[in-house]
């Protein structure tokens, strides 16, 4: 459950661009959340990359926190591809896919740290 986490965070980066489009809008409340439910789900589908590594095995061990920020970063990092022009709006997918990469490869890292490496290092 902890890519619950991941998703959160990279939600959270992405919510802030989807409301802040459907406000300039005049759309009746039913469209209104239907577009927000449209947005969940489908800000869900990069997730599915670091779902699919751990599926096959992965064995990369992070807490939640380390994963929110994570999901944080990577979101930043999209929106980064978009507004740079690196990706144009028409290479939707192709930001979507990126994305779903670099979860996939977090799954194979671990970015948390020991509770007994101050003991050990003498730090």
């Amino acid at each position: 459950m902890l890519f619950l986490y991941l998703y959160i965070g990279y939600s959270l980066v992405k919510f802030y661009s989807v409301v802040n489009v459907l406000s300039q809008q005049s759309l009746a409340l039913s469209a209104f959340v239907f577009s927000i439910v449209v947005f969940l789900i489908w800000s869900f589908i990069p997730v599915l990359g670091y779902l699919l590594a751990k599926l096959i095995g992965a064995k990369g061990r992070s807490n939640g926190y380390i994963l929110f920020i994570i999901g944080i970063g990577v979101g930043l990092l999209e929106n980064a591809l978009f507004y740079f022009n690196i990706l144009t709006p028409y290479q939707g997918d192709m930001g979507t896919l990126i994305v779903m990469g670099v979860f996939f490869i977090t799954a194979y890292f671990s970015f948390k740290t020991p509770r007994n490496f101050a003991k050990n290092n003498k730090v």
